[in-house]
């Protein structure tokens, strides 16, 4: 197995959609997102806060799998070699941060959790809203770079056609001499 091809570098909007996402998992873990102070019956009070985990149980695996395409998308661009088919992944990177940055802008700035009881948003939600919404520009960017580079690469068969046209057709393989 020779490593002759070039390996297709990783633009700066796959790297920012892979590194927000990668801070989210953290964030998503290691910072408490909102802080309950409720009672508990007579005269009892408590207080405690939840990661995003604990706390956003059906939005965690929406999280999660942002995350894992996220970087996984940028694992793959790193890997895969500038000739043969490019796998475009920026669409779906875009389509998933959105919908979680979305979701995630509801359920931190407009529907808290508990309504219950009174729920305080703590840095990890306010850090982890901006890591979701880094993740779509980030992949945003990606897909706006990915779309410039088509427009200006010509296809060979076209751009021969065009040649073969104007009648400055050459032989296909004089390029190799």
């Amino acid at each position: 197995m020779s490593d002759s091809g070039e390996r297709r570098p990783v633009h700066r909007g796959e790297l920012i959609s892979g590194a927000s996402a990668l801070a989210l998992l953290v964030i998503m873990f290691a910072l408490a997102w909102y802080g309950v102070v409720g009672t508990t019956g007579i005269g009892r009070s408590r207080a405690a806060a939840e990661n995003a985990w604990h706390a956003l149980t059906v939005l965690r695996w929406l999280m999660l799998l942002t995350i894992a395409v996220a970087v996984g998308s940028v694992i793959l661009h790193a890997t895969q070699r500038s000739h043969g088919a490019k796998t475009s992944t920026a669409v779906v990177v875009t389509a998933l941060g959105a919908v979680t940055a979305s979701l995630l802008i509801y359920r931190t700035l407009i529907a808290l959790p508990a309504l219950n009881e009174v729920v305080d948003l703590k840095l990890g939600g306010f850090l982890g809203l901006l890591s979701a919404i880094a993740v779509a520009i980030g992949a945003g960017e990606a897909l706006r770079d990915e779309r410039a580079r088509r427009a200006r690469v010509v296809p060979r068969s076209r751009r021969r056609h065009r040649l073969a046209v104007r009648g400055d057709a050459r032989q296909p393989h004089s390029r190799l001499r």
